[in-house]
């Protein structure tokens, strides 16, 4: 029998905006600041609906705008319920839009609810031959169930309910919902229902009288209680019983016929995914319908028949592919060459645009004219690297998946383009022109000491066994210190732990770091945990990891710095990440102590001292700051003497940390509660040490409360040079993600302005080193280490040293530690 499916479009979409804002995760936004998770989450199970129930029939049906007859009748029906939040009004005319793209027709009548709506049309299918499924998470529904018509509830994992399954639910038969909704009342819509009786107590004399009025012609046999309620709220329980009951005669106009399911619109789906950014639902449209222009590929083998290919083409896509080069010098016109017959068209001056330049540059050192990157183009406009990643980018952009073939993927290339915009300076001056600095960075490669990691391994190796021997006498018994279920069933259950209210995976309790650092004080255990898993993570990412990386070719180890790793723009590192090595702890420096110069040379490290208090300075201008770093205070010693009312001479170690935190803090947009628990002080302490530090420093306050409004405003933190970073929760209603957004506004323009600064040092360095044997070879965020043979190492120090000072003038100065060593460790 064909089906007719009915969906109750407001309630779910209320359903699942409140699920979601009661989960604790953030909003959704798109990078403009329009909320989408409801829209998102309804448009996946209306789509998920037609894919596993195929509907041969389908409607939406909207609540009634205005008031209905319910409340004419009742002007307090549903007067309990909480005003709409403003970012779910905001997206209820986007589900009609994807509702409408998906060619669903969307129903909505004055005067009636949807359950009306949807009572008629499931009675009208009846009368066509058609079942009827209703889909709603609504208990109201359910007197609708009859034969051929049922009610699947999304919510709970698509339950469907038919007679049996209503009973089994409500305790009473489908046609016994809405007296039993009289009866006991229904704080959802306010119906008042009858005093003095229950839900057992409903479903018991349903059960045995059929019906309100069957109830009412035995009242004589009901307790005291009972009747005497219902005696007393008779005309309240034949309202409620007015309200309750869903109306099947609705007035509407709309046949059976007019319900029929079709394809969605792509064109009209394809430009609403846009809109919103769904670009995983854009992806699964899969290629474009229409056929794409007529591919010309091909292989040349030879060199001169690829210059002659490509004479003219201005710019042509290059693509790298299973060690083969693509070449593409219009749009569907492209052909694979072998590297080494593509090196003197790689290493020409003709303007060329790639996916990843640096990578490019990486495999063909002498290549040059490459006057685009497109990864770094989307990078800019999104500053979300998973989006400039290669196969995103031709999915969202070009409706297409990529291919195994270097030709095709040069095709791409050119093709992503012309859908693609970027003009400004810090692409221009920053972005592309790092690139082959950081390919020649890791080209190059950092030497490895794989005979002090060895030793390291098995001296760790003796520590974990002891460890794991004292972990397990505490505990009473032997257990996978590594398992979080066994390690929880210890702690909360076996030794009596107190309980976190934060869950893990799956609902367990959680064994997370923080929940064992705020049990180790009191309880040994916990710290020693701490102290095995530190051991065994450095261990298996650094010490053991390490030594199989190291090229056999080169004998070094080549980490990957990505461009597009951080929003801030900051670099990151992987295979292996060299930017997370704890410097901190003694293990951490060990490790570094096994990153060596090449015979006979030294690194050198130049690190930027505190440089994003010193951009709070330069940005807020708050004079104390400012007068701190020009006459070369210690900055913690000064905040200290502001915040604690004490001369510098007498400020104690103890108050400098606690400075110290405030001063980092304050960057990262720390709570009181956060800084008591760095410091190990109580909560109103803390608060106090913050209201301290903004008073002396009224500055910063100003500058944080504007660069909240402003982004606020605009959408977007920018730094100093202009990249932006989109922060769509600021309008957030769940007040941790608008915190967090509020927090990631102030931290972005520092961190991403001094990520900036450290990128053109480092390209005006690399320019610099170009005549001399010295090479960079890492990037830590605020530091840069070199290897150099003896007689360069003062030059270097200078040249370093001057060029990453002199960046940029601020409003106060920049200052570079620079150490020299025979390894990382003691290069600081």
């Amino acid at each position: 029998m064909a089906r007719l499916f009915l969906i109750d479009s407001f309630g779910l979409i209320f359903r699942a905006y409140h699920a979601r804002a009661r989960s604790g995760a953030p909003p959704m936004r798109t990078t403009g600041g329009t909320p989408t998770e409801a829209v998102f989450i309804f448009h996946n199970m209306v789509r998920k609906l037609r894919q596993t129930y195929q509907p041969d029939y389908i409607a939406a049906v909207y609540e009634s705008l205005g008031p209905t007859f319910r409340e004419e009748e009742f002007q307090d029906y549903k007067a309990n319920r909480e005003e709409t939040p403003p970012d779910l009004v905001a997206q209820i005319p986007l589900v009609k839009r994807l509702l409408e793209a998906m060619r669903i027709p969307v129903l909505e009548y004055a005067k009636f609810e949807a359950d009306d709506v949807i009572g008629t049309l499931a009675k009208r299918a009846k009368a066509h031959g058609l079942e009827t499924v209703i889909v709603s998470s609504d208990k109201d529904m359910l007197q609708l169930v009859t034969d051929g018509v049922s009610m699947l509830n999304p919510a709970k994992d698509d339950t469907v309910y038919d007679r049996n399954g209503v009973k089994e639910f409500m305790g009473v038969w489908p046609e016994q919902v809405a007296d039993f909704l009289a009866l006991v009342g229904d704080a959802a819509d306010n119906i008042p229902g009858v005093a003095g009786i229950g839900k057992k107590g409903a479903a018991e004399l349903l059960e045995k009288y059929g019906s309100v009025e069957g109830l009412l012609s035995h009242l004589d046999e009901l307790k005291p209680k009972q009747r005497q309620g219902i005696e007393d709220g008779r005309q309240v329980l034949a309202m409620s019983q007015r309200l309750a009951t869903i109306d099947i005669d609705v007035p509407i106009a709309v046949q059976p016929e007019e319900l029929i399911a079709r394809e969605a619109d792509r064109e009209a789906l394809e430009t609403i995914y846009r809109e919103l950014e769904f670009f995983t639902f854009l992806r699964d449209l899969g290629p474009d319908a229409e056929p794409e222009p007529a591919e010309d590929y091909g292989t040349l083998p030879s060199a001169e028949e690829l210059d002659e290919f490509v004479r003219g083409a201005e710019p042509a896509g290059v693509a790298l592919f299973d060690g083969m080069i693509g070449v593409a010098r219009a749009p569907g016109e492209a052909r694979t060459v072998p590297m080494e017959a593509a090196q003197g068209f790689l290493a020409s001056s003709q303007p060329k645009v790639a996916h990843d330049l640096k990578a490019m540059l990486r495999a063909a050192p002498a290549a040059r004219g490459f006057t685009r990157d497109v990864m770094l183009e989307c990078f800019l406009l999104t500053a979300d690297g998973g989006n400039a990643a290669f196969d995103s980018m031709c999915e969202v952009y070009l409706r297409r998946k990529p291919g195994g073939r270097a030709d095709q993927r040069a095709d791409l290339v050119l093709r992503l383009a012309a859908q693609l915009t970027v003009d400004d300076s810090i692409y221009r001056e920053i972005d592309l022109p790092l690139a082959p600095v950081l390919a020649d960075m890791e080209r190059t490669g950092v030497r490895i000491d794989s005979g002090q990691l060895g030793r390291m391994s098995v001296a760790m190796e003796t520590e974990i066994d002891r460890l794991t021997g004292e972990i397990h006498a505490m505990a009473g018994r032997e257990f996978n210190i590594n398992s979080p279920q066994q390690l929880g069933k210890i702690l909360f259950e076996e030794l009596g732990l107190p309980v976190p209210a934060k869950a893990g995976k799956g609902k367990q309790i959680s064994t997370a770091a923080d929940v064992l650092e705020g049990l180790a004080p009191e309880y040994p255990i916990a710290g020693k945990v701490l102290e095995y898993r530190g051991l065994t993570k450095l261990k298996g990412t650094y010490v053991d990891a390490l030594p199989t990386l190291v090229h056999a070719d080169t004998g070094r180890v080549h980490t990957t710095f990505n461009q597009t790793g951080a929003a801030t723009g900051r670099l990151s590192s992987v295979n292996p990440n060299l930017q997370n090595i704890p410097v901190r702890t003694e293990l951490g420096r060990e490790i570094r102590a096994a990153f060596v110069p090449r015979d006979g040379w030294k690194l050198l490290v130049a690190d930027y001292s505190q440089i994003e208090l010193r951009l709070l300075a330069h940005m807020s201008l708050d004079p104390v700051l400012v007068d701190a770093f020009r006459n070369g205070e210690d900055i913690h010693t000064r905040t200290a003497a502001e915040v604690f009312g004490a001369a510098p001479m007498f400020v104690t170690p103890e108050m400098r940390r606690a400075a110290k935190a405030v001063n980092f803090g304050i960057v990262y947009g720390q709570t009181g509660f956060g800084l008591a628990a760095q410091l190990g002080i109580p909560k109103h302490e803390a608060e106090k040490y913050i209201r301290a530090y903004f008073d002396r420093y009224a500055g910063v306050k100003r500058f944080i409360d504007a660069t909240i409004a402003k982004v606020r405003e605009t959408g977007y933190a920018e730094t100093l040079y202009g990249r932006r970073r989109p922060i769509p929760d600021m309008h957030a209603k769940n007040p941790n993600a608008r915190g967090f957004a509020e927090r990631t506004a102030v931290n972005t323009p520092l961190q991403g302005t001094a990520a900036d600064l450290i990128k053109i040092a480092m390209i005006r360095i690399h320019e610099k080193l170009a005549e001399r044997r010295a090479k960079m070879i890492l990037q830590v965020h605020d530091e840069l280490v070199f290897e150099a043979p003896p007689e360069e190492m003062e030059d270097l120090r200078v040249l370093v040293k001057t060029t990453m000072e002199g960046v940029k003038e601020l409003a106060v100065p920049l200052v570079v530690d620079v150490g020299e060593g025979t390894n990382w460790r003691d290069a600081k």
